[in-house]
């Protein structure tokens, strides 16, 4: 993460949202110079990665269809475009009302919010236009309903980084916990911790990253005792996957052990 650092990014590589150029008033209107409008990009993997690579934060636009905020000018002058080449990726995303719930996989391993089907949803965003400052990865930092200027924004892409660091503290100390919980060979405990760390919503950061990996380590232990219990069969076998069940209850093995049971019945 990190505000400070540039991005070195030519203005071929960037695509500015078609709008915007012009501010109206009561003698008319003011035509805005082409270079103090900053460039948007959509929100792809690509975009992402670069930015990762570059650790460079991001500033999320939800804007509407007919207001100002669906201009490529809704903020613009030179010291907005000189964050946008330097401090920051632009993008935009168009607010979306839908709050169907997505599909449930079952694992509560967190996703990317910013590349998601339905960012408006996942971010809970209620009104547009909101703006939001992210790390690289769409992790949110802040929130802003009304319009910001270049000082604020610059204020918010400086401390993007502190605040990550700190938020990787707080999921590093759960996951050492977690660890030795592990060590002791209780996957309870130790999946406990790691689904508090998963309900942060938090994704890319390196504390979270290795949550994920021990999770899986959990679960692939967790599959071999499953093999090993229905392979052992017995008159107990009901209630020794009832007692797995719990174990592994918020994890997608629960549908497996489910299915365990419907069989041994």
């Amino acid at each position: 993460m990190g505000g400070g650092a540039r991005s070195g990014v030519s203005d071929a590589d960037r695509k500015p949202v078609p709008g915007g150029g012009k501010k109206t008033h009561k003698g008319g209107s003011t035509p805005i110079p082409a270079d103090q409008i900053p460039s948007w990009e959509t929100p792809t993997s690509k975009v992402i990665e670069r930015a990762a690579t570059k650790n460079l934060p991001l500033l999320i636009l939800f804007g509407g269809e007919e207001d100002e905020s669906a201009e490529a000018d809704y903020i613009w002058g030179k010291e907005i475009v000189a964050l946008a080449k330097e401090k920051a990726v632009f993008v935009r995303v168009p607010y979306n009302s839908d709050r169907e719930p997505s599909w449930e996989t079952g694992s509560p391993i967190p996703t990317s919010k910013i590349l998601g089907k339905n960012p408006s949803r996942d971010y809970g965003i209620k009104s547009y236009p909101t703006m939001l400052v992210t790390d690289a990865y769409g992790n949110e930092f802040y929130r802003v309903t009304t319009k910001p200027d270049a000082g604020t924004l610059k204020r918010f892409f400086e401390n993007v980084a502190e605040q990550g660091k700190k938020t990787n503290e707080k999921l590093q100390k759960v996951l050492d916990a977690a660890k030795k919980s592990f060590e002791t060979k209780d996957a309870a405990k130790t999946l406990k911790g790691l689904i508090d760390n998963f309900r942060t919503g938090v994704v890319g950061l390196a504390a979270q990253e290795e949550s994920i990996k021990l999770y899986h380590k959990v679960l692939e232990g967790g599959r071999e005792e499953l093999k090993s219990t229905v392979a052992a069969g017995g008159k107990d076998l009901e209630k020794k996957l009832k007692d797995l069940k719990k174990v592994y209850k918020d994890t997608e093995l629960n549908k497996e052990i489910d299915a365990a049971l419907k069989d041994a019945k």
